[in-house]
């Protein structure tokens, strides 16, 4: 594996009205989630999409890394769908059941943050035609989100 000059990750939240339900999706580069996940766990971490060990590992690991918080209090809790390789890319996804359109949430995106002084996580938002961006770093692994 190639090791790449920059440390980043990439999130996609759309809300699905029909089904009411926000669909989320976290590119992850392979080499640094195995990393990060090997320190977490304590020994040589590999990603196999579909191995129950290493799904639970990682959903443990997001759940604590990535989070929303009514009020920065309630967390909402969402469903783990799994996880799927894709040329050195880890695509992980989630869904939020609500009809809410999380305006007014704090979204809490830390993952690898704790691992490289360089990671910066990009989260995309689209909820009824409307889209926005938020960027993650170090000095700022929490924000509000907003329409």
């Amino acid at each position: 594996m190639e090791v790449h000059p920059f440390h980043n990750s990439v999130t996609e939240m759309t809300y699905n009205a029909k089904d009411q339900v926000w669909e989320i999706s976290l590119r992850l580069f392979q080499d640094d989630l195995e990393q990060t996940m090997s320190g977490v766990v304590g020994k040589k971490f590999t990603m196999i999409p579909g191995d129950n060990a290493s799904e639970r590992a990682l959903e443990i690991y997001l759940r604590k890394h990535f989070r929303f918080h009514a009020g920065k209090q309630i967390s909402t809790p969402y469903r783990w769908v799994g996880t799927e390789l894709q040329q050195e890319v880890v695509w992980v996804y989630v869904e939020i059941p609500t009809s809410s359109d999380l305006a007014g949430s704090y979204l809490e995106n830390s993952l690898f943050l704790d691992e490289f002084d360089d990671q910066t996580n990009i989260v995309q938002w689209s909820f009824s035609g409307q889209k926005k961006s938020y960027l993650f770093r170090k000095s700022q692994g929490i924000q509000q989100l907003s329409r």
